[in-house]
């Protein structure tokens, strides 16, 4: 597929592509297929234009409705990242009423949802004065956008098959009361569903497939990751005393008990620990991540703040990788020359988010921080124990981690 020429198709692509990590899933189209791109009811919502590398966008509140939309765009298939929202059920159904192919294409690697989202396990979020006013302002602002958006969906309703209308309608009424997870427990509806999944493994599709309620008879396509395609091949250097940190928006989406004072007093003792235990330490943080705290120790010089192509140069130097659960982890758990600590000391207990790494043997679970500098003086032992179950875990997890995932994407979508 290396050399092939500009498809003169276009693919609807359904997702938040104010997000770059989103969008690099289809590097490997770039120039070959054309993308329009659909999220938002307007252009105030984008924060990101890097999409325009790709295509263009479009916006709800530009069509009358879902089946206009389809008519004039002219798809050659419909990609969603998720069929979450009531606006993506009801373009999913038109595509089915014209017959055009969906497929959801998976962007990460789901954790135990049930667990983020059980009320105990999630603070109240604490907003501000400044955040309630700025958010009535862009109410205030988007309010045509919106009210168009809505009647978007409305008449998509009105002119569907009774059939259609009333699964839609049942579907609107059930995600008004309860999370995406619990709507698709309640709805098995294939009306919701879109007609092939796209998934990095036959492992990572296992745990989509209980959390999204597919039916046993899915179509699935396996690609591998294409966010890791750059990863693949990588060879150990000399090593060196670093420790590479991935980290997570938990305190930002107040997930398992964390606050940001937690998170704060968290990053405070694990730079601690990590400098008593003589190591460098390299933070990769997720990118809807407040940097302000880790921005204030890497001005002290405690630690080092990295890009995905800082990660790639540091990688080869590195023994450690420590983080939360991320899909992020993947690739380098199964690395060689790597050993991998997953965090579970969340303020809201000892989860065993981690539980994919652990059970299959290429991580050593943290329960309590104060563990940490034993476990770092025992790394040599913890790799020894994990390395055997790098082969089995990179074909379960990542299917083949051979930086082709990216081309085999393009294969599907230009069939």
């Amino acid at each position: 597929m290396a050399n092939c020429k500009p498809s003169n198709k276009t693919i609807l692509f359904i997702g938040d592509y104010n997000r770059t990590d989103y969008v690099s899933l289809l590097k490997s189209c770039k120039d070959i297929i054309r993308f329009t791109f659909l999220n938002f009811s307007s252009v105030a919502e984008e924060t990101n234009s890097y999409y325009k590398e790709y295509g263009n966008a479009v916006y709800w509140k530009d069509f009358k409705d879902a089946y206009e939309l389809l008519k004039k765009i002219k798809p050659f298939k419909v990609v969603f990242l998720y069929i979450e929202s009531y606006h993506h059920v009801a373009l999913n159904v038109a595509c089915k009423k014209l017959v055009i192919p969906t497929y959801l294409l998976e962007h990460g690697m789901r954790a135990d949802y049930n667990i983020a989202f059980d009320p105990e396990m999630v603070c109240i979020p604490k907003v501000s004065f400044y955040q309630k006013l700025r958010t009535f302002i862009n109410k205030i602002n988007q309010f045509s956008a919106r009210f168009k958006s809505k009647l978007f969906l409305n008449r998509t309703i009105r002119h569907s098959t009774p059939e259609d209308a009333a699964f839609l309608r049942t579907f609107i009424s059930t995600r008004r009361k309860y999370n995406f997870l619990v709507t698709f427990k309640k709805i098995k509806d294939p009306k919701r569903l879109a007609d092939y999944y796209i998934s990095f493994s036959s492992k990572v599709f296992e745990i989509h497939r209980t959390h999204e309620s597919l039916t046993s008879d899915q179509k699935v396509h396996f690609i591998g990751v294409p966010y890791f395609d750059k990863l693949a091949g990588m060879v150990e250097a000399q090593k060196k005393r670093n420790i590479i940190f991935i980290d997570q928006p938990l305190a930002e989406n107040q997930l398992l008990g964390w606050t940001k004072e937690s998170k704060e007093q968290f990053a405070k003792e694990f730079i601690r620990m990590c400098q008593q235990a003589n190591y460098n330490l390299f933070i990769k943080p997720h990118p809807l991540q407040d940097l302000s705290m880790w921005q204030e120790q890497a001005k002290k010089n405690k630690i080092t703040l990295i890009t995905d192509g800082q990660l790639k140069a540091s990688l080869p130097f590195t023994p450690v990788i420590i983080g939360f659960y991320s899909t992020y982890l993947m690739p380098l758990a199964a690395m060689r020359h790597t050993t991998l600590l997953t965090l579970e000391n969340h303020p809201a207990g000892p989860f065993n988010v981690s539980k994919p790494f652990v059970e299959a043997g290429v991580s050593h679970p943290v329960y309590l921080l104060e563990e940490l500098p034993q476990l770092l003086s025992e790394i040599d032992i913890i790799h020894q124990k994990q390395i055997n179950n790098k082969n089995t875990f990179a074909n379960d997890w990542l299917y083949i981690f051979d930086g082709k995932s990216g081309d085999r994407l393009k294969a599907i979508l230009l069939s």
